[in-house]
């Protein structure tokens, strides 16, 4: 039960699968790639852009990209027996397990229609398809808006008039500030990107991994 309330929220659930995955990422590139020769293809590639910046003429900083090169192409091979792995694991959770944990919510309605969402059941309204106008309950909403259902949220996000359909995108977090062409209601994908950089991060560093 304590488990099912945490992934049952999506705030908290994405987060923890973000976690797990981050720590799973680290562990394979730890284990499958060797660091220390990583370590010293890098050491090297840094080198040779440095000497391509002090060159004295052209040719010779050509030189010098064209060695950081073949060092750069021998990092990515060493990097694609890892991300093979991780592309077997991760390429499920998008395609299956956040999408029916955290799916969106589709209304059918012409002028009134009913949202039925994990046991919620609410009356939803069109006032308006151009603006994009809904009421549920005593409160109107617009496009992008964000609305709470019980432990729910969503944002509006747009109605299909030949379909007949109202979409509401299930939000995972809200943040506190508002992100460049995102702003500030998340779902669960940006959410897990989110939280899957910053923790991966910590966790390479804390496991001494390179990416």
């Amino acid at each position: 039960m304590k488990y099912m309330m945490i992934f049952g929220n999506a705030l908290y659930g994405v987060f923890t699968i973000a976690a797990g995955i981050s720590i799973l990422i680290s562990l394979l590139f730890k284990l499958l790639m060797d660091q220390e020769e990583m370590q010293k293809v890098k050491d090297k590639m840094e080198e040779l852009q440095d000497k391509s910046k002090e060159a004295d003429d052209q040719e010779e900083a050509m030189k010098h990209q064209q060695e950081a090169m073949k060092h750069m192409s021998k990092q990515m091979k060493m990097q694609i027996k890892p991300m093979a792995v991780i592309f077997i694991i991760v390429i499920p959770l998008f395609w299956f397990v956040f999408p029916n944990l955290y799916p969106n919510a589709h209304v059918k309605l012409n002028e009134t229609g009913t949202l039925n969402y994990k046991g919620l059941e609410k009356s939803v309204s069109l006032e308006s398809q151009d603006p994009l106008k809904i009421s549920i309950g005593d409160q109107t909403y617009g496009r992008k808006d964000f609305l709470k259902l019980n432990s729910y949220r969503f944002h509006v996000e747009n109605y299909n008039e030949k379909k007949g359909s109202l979409k509401l995108e299930r939000v995972a977090a809200k943040l506190p500030f508002s992100l460049p062409f995102v702003g500030n209601s998340l779902g669960w994908l940006g959410w897990y990107i989110l939280g899957a950089i910053g923790l991966g991060q910590v966790f390479r560093k804390l496991l001494g991994a390179m990416p």
